[in-house]
């Protein structure tokens, strides 16, 4: 599990914490105001609310993404809200701080302000938690890349078949089956009429080895044009191929130039 995103960095602690000051300085005038707390028990009761609802979401980052189901989300959401408003209710019950009807009034108040807060934080770990795949992503792809760079130049012989092994089982691709190739780690991923195929190869290898009829589209993908039905424009310099089996390959700037050579258009 990566670093919490309050701990990633001092501006993000920083910011967590003036966010939380914030919500508890909030919650503090709302309760003297509306509740008519004093203005000593607002504060101690804003600190601690503020505080069990932020411990139990600094949790929450380690645990929220494995509930999948949103009918799960909105249970665990309510028993946040409960478990957090039975812990305020009872330290400041046993202090002598509040008393049953003063909680009750100040309950609505308390419940909404808390599911708002837990909604707005689990949001924000939801935008960090893709910040943080797309990066992985976009390093692991600039890996592929530079490996792709180091491998040697020079001429290749043509392939007409490629053989991939499946535990006790060897798979023949032929070109003329071959959909398109898509890079995957240290791998590509062979797709044919029959299935995927993975085999360990370059991307740059097979730029240079496979037939004429196959161009590299995306430092990721190379397709075999005897398969494309369509080319789609998607805004500026964004071009979608769309293939005669239905899958759509994204292609380059530089990739749709390179299609353009070679289907003459």
């Amino acid at each position: 599990m990566p670093d919490h995103p309050f701990i990633e960095s001092s501006t993000s602690t920083s910011l967590g914490s003036l966010l939380i000051l914030s919500a508890a300085s909030i919650q503090c005038v709302l309760l003297a105001l509306y509740v008519q707390e004093s203005l000593t028990l607002a504060v101690i009761d804003s600190i601690l609310s503020v505080v069990l609802l932020g411990a139990v979401g600094y949790l929450a980052w380690y645990v929220i993404f494995f509930v999948k189901v949103w009918s799960a989300q909105i249970i665990l959401a309510l028993v946040v809200q409960g478990l957090c408003l039975g812990v305020c209710y009872s330290i400041l019950s046993l202090s002598d701080l509040i008393t049953p009807e003063t909680f009750l009034k100040s309950l609505p108040l308390r419940f909404f302000s808390g599911l708002l807060c837990w909604i707005i934080l689990l949001q924000w770990y939801w935008i960090k938690r893709k910040e943080r795949e797309e990066k992985e992503l976009q390093e692991e792809t600039n890996t592929i890349e530079e490996k792709t760079d180091m491998a040697p130049d020079g001429p290749c012989e043509i392939i007409d078949r490629i053989s991939v092994r499946d535990g006790g089982r060897i798979h023949i691709v032929h070109m003329t089956e071959l959909f398109c190739i898509q890079a995957s780690g240290d791998y590509v991923t062979l797709f044919t009429p029959t299935g995927q195929y993975i085999k360990e190869q370059t991307m740059k290898y097979l730029e240079k080895s496979l037939p004429a009829t196959f161009v590299r589209i995306h430092r990721s993908s190379i397709v075999n044009t005897d398969y494309i039905m369509r080319v789609e424009l998607f805004g500026k310099e964004s071009y979608h191929i769309r293939l005669k089996n239905g899958m759509s390959l994204k292609a380059s700037g530089a990739g749709y130039k390179l299609l353009k050579e070679k289907l003459n258009l």
